[in-house]
């Protein structure tokens, strides 16, 4: 909910970045890809990818963007956030509300539990939270709506469930001890996920202090990405997703309820799109950069990790005709 700024040399930029060495859009992301040993996922918030591509607040991501694997037609699957987060792990998006909600829906724990894969979402600042169904804790510095687990209905009853919802805080001694869950899920907090939070100015993390959010974000990408690749957990066939849910809130009036860009694909209600946004890939033991201008979004990820791990389908990810498997970003030998 914030901004757009303009950015000098993003044309040459976005020139590069599409430019050679991507896979067409002609060309098959179908096919088997090969069982994943660890999928992380991490989702950041509200910023689109002109917003980000030659910025010098984000050099860590534009590095990214020229050495694993970009997508560079990816959108969000609606506004707000919360759909967003309900899509790439039920692959639905839900009703359109950042509200609280209980969802009865088959969802991604429900296949990977019936499938015998372990799973763990780390939720920075939910520590700070008295009761895991808090709406917000820590003076907006956690969001459920930024947390799809605690949302459905078969998590949210049930004990051993919830327990593996956890502070991101817990995230560098499971690193440090190689017993880290096949599929792990990361939410910064709001001063880290490039959303920012209500307040005065002179709080680095209030929604005007766009450059400050977006630095924050990029540091705590190259942080976090850093520490998992040099852990114990980065072997095998291992991958990192990162996505951001949708692009910025830029005014009531100018599009979607008040977003510039409702753009979409895949399933995606015609006009209520979430935006063009950025979504890296990182595979172990990719050697060279590889870019897709194959138009994906949140149903993808989720389809890429059911086809791996062969966990069946959740609603979008069942149209193998409109949603796209990201198999072309992950490394050659897959």
């Amino acid at each position: 909910m914030r901004r757009s700024i303009a950015l000098s040399g993003l044309l040459a930029l976005l020139a590069m970045i599409v430019g050679a060495g991507s896979v067409s859009a002609s060309e098959n992301s179908g096919g088997q890809i090969s069982k994943f040993k660890h999928v992380f996922v991490i989702m950041m918030e509200n910023t689109s990818s002109k917003s980000l591509f030659g910025n010098p607040s984000a050099p860590w991501i534009n590095e990214a963007a020229h050495k694993y694997g970009l997508a560079t037609n990816y959108f969000g699957v609606t506004h707000p956030s919360q759909p967003n987060y309900i899509a790439v792990t039920a692959g639905i998006s839900g009703p359109n509300s950042d509200s609280n909600e209980t969802l009865d829906v088959s969802n991604i724990v429900d296949q990977l539990e019936s499938h015998g894969k372990s799973w763990n979402a780390y939720m920075q600042s939910y520590s700070l939270c008295a009761d895991p169904l808090l709406a917000t804790c820590g003076n907006q510095l956690y969001e459920r709506k930024h947390n799809p687990f605690v949302s459905f209905a078969d998590v949210q009853s049930n004990a051993a469930r919830m327990a593996k919802i956890v502070d991101l805080s817990r995230l560098d001694s499971d690193l440090a001890s190689g017993h880290v869950a096949n599929y792990v899920w990361i939410s910064p907090d709001q001063c880290n996920d490039m959303h920012g939070r209500g307040g005065p100015s002179t709080d680095p993390c209030a929604f005007a202090n766009t450059q400050n959010l977006i630095a924050a974000g990029d540091a705590f990408l190259s942080t976090t990405v850093g520490k998992i690749m040099s852990s114990p957990a980065w072997r095998g066939n291992s991958a990192i997703f990162i996505a951001w849910d949708e692009t910025e809130f830029t005014g009531i009036g100018t599009g979607f309820l008040g977003y510039g860009d409702d753009s979409g694909c895949c399933d995606s209600v015609a006009g209520q799109g979430g935006g063009h946004v950025v979504s890296l890939v990182i595979t172990r033991g990719q050697e060279d950069p590889v870019k897709s201008d194959v138009a994906y979004n949140h149903y993808s990820i989720l389809r890429t990790v059911e086809q791996s791990w062969h966990l069946g389908c959740l609603g979008s990810t069942c149209d193998r005709a409109n949603v796209p498997t990201m198999k072309a970003l992950l490394r050659s030998d897959d």
